[in-house]
Parts: C-alpha cells; sequence; structure tokens
C-alpha cells in the first residue's frame, strides 16, 4: 500500500478488488490508463476540470467539496462497503497521507493471514477469513453512513 493508492475521491485503491487480483490487474486510479477500463480512465471525479488538469488532486482540496459526484460516492461506498470517504479525506487533513495509509494498512489487515483485505469481498481472497470490516456493516446499517 502507497500514497500514490489514494485516489483523489479519497478511496484506498489498494482495497479494489480490481487492484487485488491477479488476472486484468488495475494499478489504480493514480496509475498509467494503459491496462483500465475506459470507464476508470474517463472517471468524472479524476478528470473533473475543477482539478484543472491536476487528476492526482485530492476532492477534499477542492473549494466545491464535497461536490454532488463525492456525496454520491460517498453514500454508496458508506452503505455497501463501510468506507466513509468523508472519515478518509479528515483522517488526511488531520493526520496526514502517511498516517493514513499507516491506519489502512492495519485496519484492513485480515487477521487471519496477514494480507490486505478487499473492501468488495465478504472474506479474505487469499485465506478465506471473513472480512470483519464490511461484516460490521452487514451486521449494523446504519454505522457507515454515521461515520
Amino acid at each position: 500500500m502507497k500514497i500514490s493508492d489514494i485516489a483523489p475521491c479519497g478511496i484506498n485503491c489498494s482495497l479494489c478488488l480490481a487492484f487485488q487480483r491477479t488476472k486484468n490487474k488495475c494499478n489504480g486510479c493514480n496509475g498509467s490508463n494503459d491496462d483500465k477500463r475506459k470507464s476508470c480512465s474517463v472517471c468524472a471525479i479524476k478528470n473533473c476540470e475543477e482539478k484543472n488538469g491536476n487528476g492526482r488532486l485530492l476532492c477534499s482540496k477542492c473549494k466545491k467539496y464535497p461536490c454532488k459526484r463525492i456525496k454520491h460516492l460517498h453514500k454508496r461506498y458508506s452503505e455497501r462497503y463501510n468506507v466513509s470517504i468523508y472519515t478518509n479525506f479528515n483522517i488526511i487533513k488531520d493526520d496526514g497521507i502517511k498516517e493514513f495509509v499507516e491506519q489502512e494498512r492495519i485496519k484492513w489487515k485480515c487477521t487471519k493471514c496477514g494480507n490486505l483485505l478487499c473492501m468488495h469481498r465478504e472474506k479474505c481472497l487469499v485465506c478465506g477469513n471473513e472480512n470483519t470490516i464490511l461484516m460490521e456493516r452487514r451486521n449494523n446499517p446504519t454505522h457507515a453512513s454515521t461515520l
């Protein structure tokens, strides 16, 4: 997990299924567009005109933050995957992006095998152990939306 794995929208790309898989692996939002699906390379958030061509600029730095796109993405990811974009940006603002990445590395570590969990799957892709972060969301539907 690297600082460059943090997408402009505040999502940690290294937790994404497309980033973790071995076949047709995505190199993250800040990586080259060579192997990305077209929908990813033309991402409206990364290519937002407010970024003035700087697709790596974090959305939290924008004067329009949170815009409609970020609000929608936050709602979807907090409801489905127990990931709060707002919390991610607050940690980055308060503690710095290096500390955020370190916290993510610890938070998303599989308790059984030590590999990185995927935010999109209920079980560890390596050992099949339960993804407790995602299951916490499933067991407490009001939790993530209040983060």
